[in-house]
């Protein structure tokens, strides 16, 4: 069994964490399952789950010493298959004025800018977890031959819908914003609104496939 512990964050919040912090694609599907679990106590104000953590900020932080083993328990009872995935079809439009870095990604990783758009769209990332900006989705894992460190100079205004590339991630820019990871592609998706429940069209755990549009490069 893969192993975690649990541990008290500040005065209202506890964090299990696993023993790593490169998780594989099922054991961060675990720790989505114990999210579930989690939620469905009632117990806690807000529950964030990470790459290789979940954080839960209790409603009465007097009950921190049970919920440290109590968290535990679920952890153990908790099972992969338990989490429910959903999957999203993301159309996205490559290369030109959509995507202005992918002639230099190509030509940076030795490849054609159809082979980075066929690696890119042909893997199936998983939301690893959610940060930087409302409804921003780290997805992982991007594929070996795509992975580029982030831009030396970081633009001012990344557009909103950007699709974009850094390290072993990929990512879509919920709104506008500065950011330095590499621009390959657009896509029209409303990835956060507030008015709507849940705000965020992505969760953690979800996975995310993205379909060229014909408008594109290739």
């Amino acid at each position: 069994m893969l192993e975690a512990h649990s541990y008290l964050l500040g005065e209202n919040a506890l964090v299990v964490a696993l023993h790593t912090d490169k998780p594989s694609p099922s054991e961060q599907r675990r720790l989505f399952a114990l999210t579930v679990s989690l939620q469905h106590s009632n117990a806690f104000l807000d529950i964030v789950p990470a790459k290789a953590s979940v954080t839960a900020y209790l409603a009465d932080p007097s009950q921190y010493q049970y919920w440290l083993k109590k968290a535990m328990l679920l952890w153990q009872e908790s099972e992969e298959v338990a989490f429910n995935v959903k999957t999203h079809h993301i159309e996205a439009i490559y290369g030109g004025e959509h995507g202005p870095d992918l002639i230099d990604v190509a030509q940076r990783l030795n490849l054609s800018a159809k082979q980075v758009v066929l690696q890119h769209s042909e893997s199936t990332y998983q939301v690893e977890f959610l940060g930087f900006l409302p409804g921003f989705a780290y997805l992982g894992t991007l594929p070996k031959a795509l992975q580029l460190p982030r831009k030396s100079t970081p633009r001012k205004q990344v557009p909103k819908g950007s699709v974009a590339i850094a390290e072993d991630l990929s990512a879509i820019y919920p709104s506008s914003s500065p950011g330095g990871w590499h621009l390959l592609a657009h896509c029209a998706h409303t990835l956060f609104d507030p008015t709507a429940n849940p705000p965020s069209l992505f969760a953690p755990g979800d996975k995310v496939i993205f379909v060229p549009s014909k408008e594109g490069i290739c």
